[in-house]
């Protein structure tokens, strides 16, 4: 926070205030403060006394003797500023006053400056951002109505010319935005501007532009329409040609008719871009020497200045020969001025069974670039079209290492000469069409030599110079072997160079291998290997047992069954002898080829049952953890949440909030999924935890992403079970695959599974679970348009989770319940029941609270209550977004925004609807297609013919999709043209 100015402030963007210092003057009476802010408007100049009487009175109100009241008001100003400085500042001047403070003391000064300071930056050569943050900091000192509840002459024109310089600087803010397209919900903003200021062509133009980028095609037109209708009609009072849509306008209207491939997102200034966009970029290796030949030659590759098309170098080599060190330090030795625009890096995990997929790492590169998580395109194609538009005429190095192949590279390389790709891979990618190829070799032994004298030490290596130059023989002059057996000798300080050679010696498979192939780099694991103790290489093996990025320090101490200060100890002594990594406080990986060394080792020394009792123990662990976050999330008894019978051994992790249990499972879902994968693999696992583990994942987390995961394991689970007769696991694992269809809007698959999952418990046995797919059911049926059945299946549902005195559950339930009984007009039931489940609940910050507050909402509003509806959607959308749960925080935007409509605030409506539109699209279309009609509607009422009829269109789309009959035909109702038309005029 700024300190404050010294001297007197002055502010007349809102209600008239004034601080000396920093501290509130108190001006007294608000004719004072009329008095006031006719001489704060002269800038210091004298203002003479019929003047101040005009500015503050209409002739019809002014008292019998004004001059005198005008004297007496600025007494009280002088005496309300002289309790703060001594200096006087309200002077007399012939027969008026003048109030000598500095210009920039008062609010309108640097409000009023800032259209031509933002010129100014621009004409000098200043970035599009800087001159935003010029017209940002002015709108920021508008706090309300200009000089709010005066209301003289001279206050209401201040008041007008202060709104028209607002519109002004809104107009060039909002236009400034489209030009560095960096504000996601620009098409939000620009449609409450143009709600606002309808007139405004400027505005109009950035809503069209937003909207088509946003590929809403038909409602960027829409708008042109609305726009020439609206001049047509409401502005008939001006001259024909004023009446029209301007050039620039029309010319923007044939553009997006014509889908003009130029209008595409703006690139953001490069200027402002930092060195290392992302800051990922591996940092150089210590200790690095030799392959001076090869960095020469790479850096030429790399800074060819004749280049026509993108550069593309590819670096290709066996496994542990050095790729990544190389390209890294070459990157790092080019300095700042070769690639200006910053440097990329992902890793594209081609030693993976299954690589990286160049839409997922597109996705990482472009969140690199500053793009926002829900900006990033779901589209392959439209991905990759902003990736490279956001690359084009930058000088950007991208480093793509670990390729697996030149197919899964090609994506990935921008369009455009500027940039250039450094591509690194075991393989030779001769698929790159022009691409310059470096193909790294072993090191020549007097580099080898000195990388061992760099790790081990001078004095060490030339003490034994023959051993030495065996030891380097011996390691095939293999970069990698080099590093972790000069490791091993660092970590002993005195032990005989000579030793370790007879140790390679008695090796003869060992040495023939580290002569060729990818083979050669086990010979070097060996040798680290060998020297672990048994816990160590235990510890080695076992933490390889699951394909997944990295594990927690805890996560590791369940596999391992040792307590977390034993496990780290152990982890790190791994790590120390480059056995394992960690790049993140108390998380652990493997470089990938020692992992697959490490699995091969498990299988040989480890049986399967060994094998199967630590991934047991790791299971065990997770389940009970993510059984605590379920609870802590939902704020339920732990019994309630708990749908098979599963007994666990470890107590698991403890969570304090809503929000820290909802991370550990965004943070561990990936083991979380390995588990389950493993489980159903495994039949040394006890299914049941998998199928709940995979159940706890589809009520902690949101997302399609997700949801599509969750859906894919659900299956797999049902289908193991039902091979391995388990009853019990198969209900639970088609309750959660129903519930996760019924999420993707597919609805007659998930009742099937539902009714399935229903048909396989034992109905004494497996009460909980009867009730959870009864509530289900219950929303299954009620969007296919079956209410009756609907009612049957809440009403059995609560009786269930009563009957097991599960209230958490029962308010849950009670809240589906209760919209079903609204929505056959059953009210009072529908009212009752609500209140009753909002009161089990309870009101802790947690998912089902929030839950209950939306399901209130929504029942109220069907009573027709639409005040007391929005009080509790507001409630429960901030909770939502409190414990970042973006498909309710729709879902009851949505609501908002009909409520509003409803009411007839369909401005109103219509922001809200288009705040939550983008995130809706990304979660389904029965949120998407709601709030589409809603703000269909709203804009209609607003005179907004052609894009009403642009989003209902798009509405009727996505409902006939659904087989949502009757809010198909409401719409198809809506679009009627007799029906539009009465519906525009209203």
């Amino acid at each position: 926070m700024n300190p404050p100015a010294p001297g007197p402030e002055f502010a007349l963007l809102g209600p008239v205030r004034a601080w000396y210092d920093g501290t509130p003057v108190d001006l007294g009476q608000s004719r004072s403060h009329e008095v006031l802010a006719v001489l704060l408007a002269a800038a210091g100049r004298a203002v003479a006394l019929p003047l101040l009487v005009e500015g503050v009175w209409d002739e019809a109100d002014r008292p019998s003797r004004p001059e005198h009241s005008v004297r007496t008001h600025v007494w009280r100003l002088r005496r309300a500023l002289a309790r703060h400085t001594a200096e006087p500042l309200i002077v007399t001047v012939g027969d008026g006053y003048a109030l000598r403070v500095p210009a920039r003391a008062v609010d309108t000064w640097a409000f009023e400056r800032a259209l031509a300071r933002a010129g100014e930056i621009r004409a000098a050569g200043g970035t599009a951002g800087q001159a935003r943050d010029v017209l940002d900091g002015a709108l920021e000192l508008w706090t309300g109505e200009p000089l709010a509840g005066l209301h003289g002459p001279h206050a209401r024109a201040l008041r007008t010319r202060c709104d028209r310089m607002r519109q002004s600087l809104l107009e060039a803010r909002i236009e400034l935005d489209a030009e560095l397209g960096d504000r996601h919900r620009l098409v939000a903003e620009a449609g409450a501007l143009v709600m606002e200021y309808p007139a405004s062509q400027r505005l109009r133009a950035v809503q069209m532009l937003a909207l088509y980028r946003a590929g809403r095609q038909a409602e960027a037109l829409g708008v042109y329409e609305d726009t020439r209708r609206y001049l047509g009609t409401e502005l008939r009072h001006l001259p024909p040609a004023e009446r029209a849509p301007g050039a620039e306008l029309t010319a923007l209207h044939r553009r997006i008719l014509a889908s003009d491939p130029t209008l595409r997102l703006p690139e953001p200034d490069h200027r402002q871009l930092p060195p290392t966009v992302g800051g990922v970029f591996p940092s150089p290796v210590a200790g690095f020497t030799g392959r001076d030949e090869q960095l020469r030659e790479l850096t030429g590759m790399l800074t060819r200045p004749d280049a026509s098309a993108v550069v593309v170098s590819a670096v290709n080599g066996m496994a542990g020969i050095g790729k990544t060190t190389l390209a890294v330090h070459t990157v790092h030795g080019l300095g700042a001025d070769a690639f200006p625009d910053g440097r990329l890096y992902a890793d594209l995990r081609g030693a993976d069974p299954d690589p990286a997929d160049p839409h997922t790492v597109l996705a990482e590169l472009l969140r690199q670039l500053g793009t926002a998580d829900e900006d990033v395109p779901e589209d392959a194609g439209e991905r990759t079209a902003l990736y490279r538009s956001l690359l084009a005429d930058r000088r950007v190095l991208l480093l793509l290492d670990n390729a697996a192949s030149s197919e899964q590279l090609r994506p990935l390389i921008p369009g455009t000469a500027h940039c250039t790709v450094l591509a690194t891979s075991r393989a030779w990618l001769t698929g790159l069409a022009g691409a310059r190829h470096l193909r790294l070799d072993v090191m020549p032994q007097a580099e080898a030599l000195d990388l061992l004298r760099r790790t081990v030490g001078r004095r060490a290596v030339d003490a034994e110079p023959e051993a030495a130059t065996a030891l380097v023989a011996a390691c095939g002059y293999l970069p990698l072997a080099l590093r972790i057996v000069a490791s091993r000798l660092a970590a002993e300080p005195g032990r005989p160079l000579a030793d370790m050679v007879r140790r390679l010696a008695d090796e003869r498979g060992r040495l023939a291998e580290l002569r060729t192939g990818d083979a050669a780099v086990d010979a070097a694991f060996e040798l680290s290997y060998a020297t672990l103790g048994a816990e160590q290489a235990r510890a080695f093996r076992l933490l390889s047992a699951l394909d997944v990025p990295d594990l927690a320090l805890p996560s590791a101490a369940a596999l391992l069954g040792l307590g977390v200060e034993e496990a780290e100890e152990l982890l790190e002594s791994l790590v120390e002898r480059n056995l394992l990594e960690s790049h993140r406080l108390d998380r652990y990986h493997f470089h990938d080829l020692v992992r697959v060394f490490a699995r091969a080792r498990n299988a040989r020394e480890d049986s399967p049952a060994t094998t199967s009792r630590a991934v047991a123990g790791l299971l065990d662990f997770c389940l009970a953890t993510a059984r605590n976050a379920d609870v802590v999330a939902h704020s339920a008894e732990p019994g309630e949440r708990t749908l098979i019978d599963a007994p666990l051994d470890s107590p698991g992790l403890g969570f304090a909030t809503a929000r820290e249990a909802a991370d550990w499972m965004r943070e561990e879902a990936a083991l979380q999924r390995a588990l389950v994968d493993r489980a159903c693999a495994d039949d040394g696992l006890p299914l049941a935890r998998a199928a709940d583990l995979v159940d706890r994942l589809n009520t902690a987390l949101f997302g399609m992403a997700h949801l599509a995961a969750v859906t894919e394991q659900a299956r797999q689970v049902a289908e193991v079970a039902a091979r391995r007769r388990d009853r019990r696991s198969e209900a639970l694992a088609r309750y959660v695959l129903g519930n996760a269809l019924w999420h993707a809007s597919a609805f007659t698959e998930a009742g099937t599974q539902l009714r399935r999952g229903l048909e396989l418990c034992d109905h004494d046995a497996d009460l909980p679970l009867c009730a959870w797919i009864r509530l289900m059911l219950c929303a299954q049926v009620r969007v296919c348009g079956r209410p009756e059945d609907a009612v049957v299946h809440g009403e059995a549902s609560v009786r269930l989770f009563r009957s097991l005195g599960e209230t958490t559950a029962e308010g849950t339930a009670l809240g589906e319940l209760a919209f079903n009984y609204a929505r056959q007009g059953r009210l009072a039931e529908a009212r009752a029941a609500a209140e009753r489940g909002v009161g089990l609940l309870g009101d802790r910050e947690s998912l089902s609270t929030a839950v209950g507050l939306y399901y209130m909402a929504r029942v109220l509003r069907l009573c027709g209550e639409r005040d007391e509806a929005l009080r509790w959607a507001d409630e429960g959308l901030a909770l939502f977004r409190s414990l970042h749960v973006t498909s309710f925080e729709a879902a009851s935007g949505g609501l908002i925004a009909e409520i509003h409509a409803e009411e007839g605030r369909y401005a109103l409506a219509a922001r809200v609807a288009e705040t939550f539109l983008p995130p809706a699209r990304k979660i389904g279309a029965i949120l998407e297609s709601g709030l589409l009609r809603t703000l269909g509607v709203s804009l209609g009422r607003l005179g907004q013919r052609a894009r009403a009829e642009a989003c209902l269109r798009s509405a009727l789309k996505l409902f006939e999709g659904l087989r949502f009959e009757e809010d198909a035909e409401q719409v198809r109702g809506l679009l009627d043209e007799r029906a539009l038309v009465p519906f525009i005029a209203r």
